[in-house]
């Protein structure tokens, strides 16, 4: 028999609580106490507005409150009812929505008042607020690699249109070699013997090719435009310098066995390391198993079932900035020669596209750093052989299975 812990969990029903419902400008409050309290109220959104807000809860003894995570705007208001003690509780607005054709502000209010009471509603995870600064840092800093990314396309892509294929004889165009190159096109070199001079280490025995990839024509507006796309790029790079150093302070809290027990799982760099602790953070007690965590992540397939009908369903939604780092780090890790994880992607690309085999491998990295921040596992990299092995010995047993059945 089938079981599962999770589908019926009673929760006692609440006797004071509250539901809020949040907007730029306002904030619509519906007080709920058993047999005593049923009233709304309506606040702003500045400082003392959400001050009063915590007051009144406490004036009525409520210390249950429910909001829909509504942009940012949420998150001003938890801290300030957090710090009086309130157990707030944040869920997304998709899990709480109102009856069609039926909703105002007041009725929003006063349904997310009775989910909290009645206990029908599963709020999300909310971060401490140091753990939400390490995320900020570690996202600002994704940021301004994207915008890198994107600037040094441009540059390539300016570079193509002016028949200058530098792309062609180099695979990255951004070595030093290649950023002095660019860095002299854009300050109006035009003589090739000394753009080919510039060429560095195995680069140097390409020269020939090199001189006819620099043949191309440079107008004075795309040596201008150059010039601000390598502008952007060195702040881009300074900004990330100095986001380095702000995270590392946040790092020197963690415990450096940990870190460098996550550094030890293929695929997982310095960047990957400090994504992970900042977005999970350095304990899974929010999360009761490995499996809610690969939900949370949005790793983990939907389902949609009815009779013996069975829908394929794509991933769910979930932390789209972890779900980024561990498909990076799954690519990785794939790549490394001789692993287990490159012999697991080869066997399901087999089956599936290949960015179904990706996530199920970002999957099951997961489930080995959940297990790695439990603490109750230290990673041993097997090798392809002991995938193979493996892979044989359950055809093995399901030969022997399929052998023991009898036929009608």
């Amino acid at each position: 028999m089938e079981t599962n812990n999770d589908l019926m969990i009673i929760k006692p029903q609440l006797t004071h609580a509250a539901g809020l419902d949040i907007h730029k400008k306002k904030i619509i409050v519906f007080f709920y106490v058993a047999g005593q309290v049923q009233q709304f109220r309506e606040y702003g959104t500045f400082t003392e507005d959400l001050e009063k807000i915590r007051n009144d809860l406490m004036e009525f003894n409520i210390q249950d409150a429910l909001m829909e995570s509504t942009g940012v705007y949420w998150i001003a208001l938890s801290s300030v009812l957090l710090s009086a003690g309130i157990r707030v509780r944040v869920v997304n607005a998709r899990a709480v929505k109102a009856l069609p054709k039926e909703k105002t502000d007041k009725k929003d209010a006063a349904f997310l008042c009775k989910v909290l009471v009645n206990g029908t509603v599963r709020h999300s995870y909310i971060a401490p607020d140091a753990q939400r600064s390490f995320r900020d840092l570690c996202r600002q800093r994704t940021k301004y690699g994207q915008s890198t990314t994107q600037a040094r396309n441009r540059i390539a892509r300016l570079l193509e249109r002016r028949n200058i294929k530098l792309r062609s004889v180099v695979s990255n165009m951004h070595t030093k070699s290649g950023n002095d190159i660019v860095a002299a096109l854009a300050d109006g070199e035009t003589n090739l013997d000394k753009l080919t001079a510039l060429c560095r280490g195995r680069l140097k025995k390409r020269k020939a090719e090199m001189r006819k990839a620099l043949h191309g024509v440079l107008t004075a507006d795309d040596r201008f435009l150059l010039k601000r796309l390598l502008l952007d790029i060195d702040h881009f790079q300074k900004q990330i310098s100095e986001i380095d150093i702000q995270i590392k302070q946040h790092t020197d809290k963690v415990s450096g066995e940990l870190i460098e027990k996550l550094k030890e799982v293929k695929g997982i760099g310095d960047q990957s390391t400090e994504i992970i602790l900042a977005e999970i953070g350095d304990n899974v007690k929010p999360f009761p198993t490995a499996d809610h965590l690969a939900a949370w992540t949005g790793l983990a397939p939907g389902n949609h079932q009815t009779a013996d009908h069975i829908k394929p369903m794509p991933t769910r939604e979930g932390n789209k900035h972890l779900r980024s780092a561990l498909i990076a780090v799954a690519w990785a890790a794939v790549r490394s020669k001789n692993t287990y994880w490159r012999a697991l992607f080869s066997h399901l690309h087999k089956k599936m596209h290949h960015n179904k085999a990706i996530v199920v491998v970002a999957r099951k990295l997961l489930k080995v750093i959940y297990k790695i921040i439990k603490g109750v596992y230290t990673y041993t990299e097997y090798g392809a052989d002991y995938f193979i092995q493996h892979l044989q010995q359950r055809f093995q047993n399901r030969n022997n299975n399929n052998e023991g059945l009898q036929p009608c």
